[in-house]
């Protein structure tokens, strides 16, 4: 960020050992430059139904897992002009981007939904349409 703070996705703890459920499903943060949190994402899903996140850890758990897990797995960086950071070889985003004030900051992850981050608040707001999957 322009501060020299920084937006980072995690994906698993420091032993390399998987994430919790809950960290899974919060796990994108802002540090400032001393790498003190500033916030850690909260999801708003109001365009979705208020049990549509209890439907998906229900479908995982009839799947034997602990729930549905990574909501957000990348950053999509959307520029004004409509470019993306994605590679053209893969069509993914790389492991860092750099933000400008311009772009639009989308995560994207599990069941295949959108969510677009405010930099600032650290809220993420869903904006993929309802349904996603046909379950």
């Amino acid at each position: 960020m322009t501060d020299g703070s920084q937006i980072i996705i995690a994906s698993a703890y420091a032993d390399e050992k998987m994430l919790s459920l809950h960290d899974i499903n919060h796990n994108i943060f802002r540090l400032d430059k001393h790498h003190n949190l500033v916030w850690q994402v909260r999801r708003d899903d109001s365009n979705h139904p208020p049990d549509w996140w209890a439907n998906l850890h229900e479908h995982a758990r009839e799947r034997g897992e602990d729930g549905a897990r990574e909501p957000f797995m990348y950053f999509l960086l959307r520029y004004p002009d409509g470019r993306t950071n994605c590679l053209p070889e893969t069509g993914d985003p790389p492991d860092h981007a750099i933000w400008t004030p311009d772009c639009t900051i989308h995560l994207q992850g599990s069941a295949y939904q959108d969510y677009i981050l405010d930099p600032e608040t650290g809220i993420a707001r869903n904006v993929s349409n309802w349904p996603v999957r046909p379950w």
